[in-house]
């Protein structure tokens, strides 16, 4: 599929710039949607500004793509405190599926809408969202079986991202600044708010490469997609290996409470599907994917 025309939404965020760099590395011309003026975006990608609040403004928005993939959007949990962000994660897509037309399209769900479990989700397990983000992401799957008559799409589920330029008040990025900044003799416990919680950590470079797989698919035949490692990390697993990174010998005390109604306590995935569909399989340990991050802070 390389050298094609491919249509990013949310470019700008986290996910659509490391992105936008894994299509320009394939070859492929790279459009940008995004409703800021001005924004940072790697060299070789054509901006382009749009309200997909707006009908009116897609108007000259070309119909048909060799792909698109949608991240734009409200994609922190913290931050869905009232509905607003539901309504308008699910009217943004919706604005975007009802102008397409011919094109593959990769919808960007996520692993919070699975119900809660005490083993690896699969794409076949029960959906009961847990918080309102997960609700946001379980509305906008269901649009993709009625635009399926136009439209090829596809859905992903991505599990815990790990990478540089993640926003900095997430749990992993301000944990990584506050090890950072802590004296090498500095021998009091590590405090850790919420659960001691079992995760799916991916890095963002085995995130992208199973959206550009998922995308290259010929008519899956079963179209939604776990995107994550099927390796179970607890929080306090990942805070020991950032510690063994640093060479710094600490305990770890945690506040044993959600934090939020995201926070259930193991949310790990199968990646089984996509394996088997494609042969692919995430490249990056745990450590690896921390050292990255820790090596962005210094520099």
């Amino acid at each position: 599929m390389s050298g094609q025309r491919i249509l990013l939404t949310g470019a700008s965020g986290f996910v659509g710039r490391h992105m936008a760099e894994a299509l320009l590395r394939r070859g492929d011309h790279v459009v940008a949607l995004d409703n800021g003026v001005g924004i940072d975006l790697p060299e070789g990608v054509e901006p382009l500004v749009m309200d997909l609040q707006d009908p009116a403004s897609m108007a000259d928005l070309p119909r048909c793509w060799d792909g698109v993939v949608h991240l734009a959007g409200v994609s922190i949990p913290s931050l869905f405190a009232t509905p607003a962000p539901v309504t308008f994660n699910l009217e943004i897509t919706l604005n975007l599926l009802e102008h397409l037309r011919d094109s593959k399209v990769l919808l960007v769900s996520s692993c919070h809408v699975y119900a809660p479990s005490d083993r690896k989700r699969r794409e076949d397990d029960p959906i009961v969202p847990q918080g309102r983000y997960g609700l946001s992401k379980h509305l906008i799957e269901q649009l993709a079986p009625h635009y399926r008559g136009t439209l090829d799409v596809r859905v992903a589920r991505p599990f815990n991202h790990l990478g540089p330029g993640q926003r900095p008040e997430l749990v992993v990025p301000s944990l990584l600044r506050r090890l950072a900044s802590a004296s090498p003799s500095d021998t009091s416990p590590v405090r850790m708010a919420g659960w001691n919680s079992v995760r799916d950590f991916i890095d963002v470079r085995d995130v992208v490469s199973a959206y550009t797989a998922i995308l290259a698919l010929e008519s899956p035949t079963r179209p939604t997609f776990n995107v994550c490692t099927g390796r179970a990390t607890s929080i306090g697993d990942l805070v020991r290996t950032v510690l063994d990174l640093q060479g710094v010998k600490r305990e770890i005390h945690f506040q044993d409470r959600p934090i939020s109604a995201d926070d259930i306590p193991y949310l790990v995935g199968d990646p089984s599907r996509l394996a088997e569909a494609i042969g692919w399989t995430a490249q990056h340990t745990l450590a690896d994917s921390l050292l990255t991050m820790m090596q962005t802070i210094h520099s």
